[in-house]
């Protein structure tokens, strides 16, 4: 059996220095080859950034046009969010007394008005966000948890996540953090109908071994299926299926850190 639909995110990190944007200077090259090569599979990306790279972005005409193209074309651009609780914090929180730190560079909102000159004139929908107590932004609607090859299969439940934020939450896996990509392909094959499936990679992880996601580019394609954004995934799946609440949504700190890769 096959899921009701799959989508893939591609994370943009930090960097370690939020002092420079050296790092999203070395891996622009990597995005613009991500949506070449998702483009040939008529693959449509979740590409979800850290604020380092709105400022990158932001800083040259010709990458917001291409920015643009690519939002024009399908792709969608939402928010990744390393909160004070990841070790490679993007500066921006809602925690108390954080103001002094070396590293503080403003708060969520101020992050969210930093994410929507991005994204502009389009919404920002969907992230995936550590901090969730205090940073979990109003805006997004559609939240992506999960790392373990178990979290790929999900059906999307409507969960509370930070204060008060009623979110529909779906899961994802790591590729390959746990198992090879022919674990993934069994998986994706034991879906239900009625399951979305989720897939995560970085960015730099894309750039050292690009084979890996051309090759589930590849099956997906083969399966007569199509990656779509998370976005346009799960409004399309509304109009199917009721959504359950969900009482037990996945967090960072509860189920995803340790692994130190998201």
């Amino acid at each position: 059996m096959k899921p009701y639909g799959s989508f893939l995110v591609i994370h943009f990190e930090v960097g370690g220095d939020t002092n420079n944007l050296e790092y999203q200077k070395k891996y622009w090259p990597t995005a613009v080859n991500l949506v070449k090569l998702a483009d040939q599979y008529s693959a449509k990306l979740t590409m979800q950034f850290n604020p380092q790279w709105a400022e990158y972005i932001l800083n040259d005409q010709n990458k917001i046009n291409l920015l643009r193209k690519w939002q024009q074309h399908g792709h969608e651009v939402g928010l990744h969010h390393h909160g004070y609780d990841h070790g490679d914090w993007n500066g921006y929180t809602n925690r108390p007394r954080k103001e002094d730190d070396p590293g503080f560079w403003g708060t969520a909102r101020d992050m969210m008005k930093l994410m929507g000159q991005l994204i502009q004139p389009y919404q920002l929908l969907s992230g995936t966000i550590t901090d969730e107590e205090f940073d979990y932004p109003e805006d997004i609607k559609y939240d992506t948890e999960g790392i373990l090859i178990n979290h790929a299969r999900s059906k999307p439940k409507w969960v509370t996540l930070g204060r008060n934020n009623k979110v529909i939450q779906v899961g994802m896996a790591f590729l390959s953090f746990q198992g090879d990509i022919e674990s993934f392909k069994l998986e994706y094959l034991r879906s239900r109908e009625d399951e979305l499936f989720g897939v995560v990679t970085h960015g730099k992880d894309f750039a050292k071994n690009p084979v890996i996601i051309e090759e589930w580019l590849r099956f997906i394609k083969s399966e007569g299926a199509r990656i779509t954004t998370v976005s346009q995934l799960i409004a399309k799946y509304q109009n199917k299926f009721f959504i359950e609440k969900g009482d037990n949504p996945l967090t960072f700190l509860k189920d995803v850190s340790g692994t130190s890769i998201i």
